[in-house]
């Protein structure tokens, strides 16, 4: 019964966990309905529930004895209840609250439960200040320690910035079907400015980031976004929750702006959303990891970089859906 973190878990351990996602949820909300439904099926081969309540609710106290003292288990289902109170794409206090006391019931201390209790109690800015420096800590070389990342280094003009987009044009050269082809193609196709040229994304955030879409197969839709941060999230493991999978969902989900660039409502599929987290889950490559080098993997064929990752491939059904982001007027939709 389910994986990863929650492969052994015990069938009342799996009530505890969903019966507290239950009762953080918005009474009659269907998106949290579904959050819970989708991680009893996905996460732990239960079948798909249904109801007003879908699983009975426990209390923070029960939920604590159910899981006992695996460190690890706490943590990855204490996350589960954090995400099932923002899954019907509202903050609301009492529901933030609720979560955190099944949090406070355990070992606890994670950086999320700083940002969920300041959200609770009205300081929204400091949360969202604190979701980006730590988003920006996993990208090696993005932003000093503790600071927030300089996104748009580049003005295209110096030798320096010549060299760094002269390799990434010399992709369109690489064989079709290699990772670095198509990772040029995904830049063309959207009209994403290369590393290097002046208005481009800081290549220690927009390679491996979009390195990820093209390895994880999701799109540059809002859902997209939201997905492949979800499954990056799982995938690197540290600080998941606070610096990868909350920011996408305050900002695609809930329409809360955490970094300057926009935000959307409802793009949160729990389904998809369970897929994307499993995915994450089952890589075996961190993309994050400072051993990780774009351009030692761009010459192999995506398919096979794919297996060497760990990478499960992607059902149509649980694709991301939207239109998709185009930055420039330099896009090209037809590339292939």
């Amino acid at each position: 019964m389910g994986a990863g973190v929650f492969a052994g878990v015990r069938a009342d351990q799996v009530d505890a966990i969903l019966g507290a996602m239950t009762a953080v949820i918005e009474p009659g909300g269907v998106l949290g309905r579904q959050m819970v439904s989708g991680a009893a099926a996905l996460l732990f081969g239960r079948d798909v529930l249904t109801g007003d309540d879908v699983a009975d609710p426990v209390s923070p106290a029960r939920f604590a004895a159910a899981l006992g003292g695996d460190a690890a288990l706490q943590r990855a289902a204490s996350e589960l209840v954090a995400v099932a109170a923002l899954a019907d794409g509202m903050v609301a206090a009492p529901r933030l609250e609720a979560a955190l006391a099944y949090a406070d019931c355990l070992a606890g201390g994670w950086p999320w439960t700083k940002e969920l209790r300041d959200i609770a109690e009205g300081r929204l800015e400091r949360a969202m200040h604190d979701m980006v420096v730590r988003n920006a800590a996993t990208f090696p070389g993005l932003a000093l320690p503790g600071g927030e990342p300089d996104l748009m280094p580049y003005t295209g003009t110096t030798d320096q910035d010549r060299r760094l987009f002269a390799r990434f044009e010399q992709l369109e050269g690489y064989p079709s079907g290699t990772f670095g082809r198509a990772f040029w193609v995904h830049f063309r196709r959207h009209g994403f400015r290369f590393p290097g040229q002046d208005g481009a994304f800081n290549a220690a955030f927009a390679v491996p980031h979009d390195g990820l879409h093209v390895l994880s197969g999701y799109d540059t839709s809002m859902q997209g976004e939201l997905l492949v941060s979800t499954f990056t999230g799982r995938m690197h493991a540290t600080d998941a929750l606070s610096a990868h999978i909350l920011p996408v969902i305050f900002q695609w989900h809930i329409g809360q702006d955490v970094n300057g660039i926009g935000a959307q409502h409802g793009a949160l599929d729990p389904w998809k959303f369970f897929i994307a987290w499993q995915r994450g889950t089952t890589a075996t490559t961190d993309v994050l990891g400072t051993a990780w080098q774009f351009f030692d993997a761009a010459p192999v064929a995506l398919d096979e970089l794919r297996r060497r990752y760990g990478i499960p491939g992607l059902p149509d059904r649980y694709r991301a859906s939207g239109p998709e982001v185009n930055v420039t007027a330099e896009a090209d939709p037809a590339v292939q």
